[in-house]
């Protein structure tokens, strides 16, 4: 399973939060995912890390958000 980490900066704002793409992809709406190009796929990405930043931490914040690979991206089976 691939996963993706977000890191979460702003105004006293130095966050992560890590989720799975099939996550995104689970809960995705519009579109067909294999329809979207990168910068939509990216905007996705961001957008569900966003809300879950916003979950855990109960902040909405104004943030900038920049995708990495997870820590279970290298994992081989």
């Amino acid at each position: 399973m691939e996963s993706m980490k977000a890191i979460i900066r702003g105004d006293g704002v130095n966050s992560s939060v890590e989720f799975s793409v099939e996550e995104v992809i689970a809960r995705h709406h519009g579109k067909p995912w294999r329809e979207l190009d990168e910068a939509d796929r990216e905007t996705e990405f961001k957008e569900y890390a966003r809300g879950l930043f916003s979950r855990q931490t109960g902040l909405n914040a104004d943030v900038d958000i920049t995708l990495e690979p997870g820590t279970s991206s290298k994992t081989s089976i």
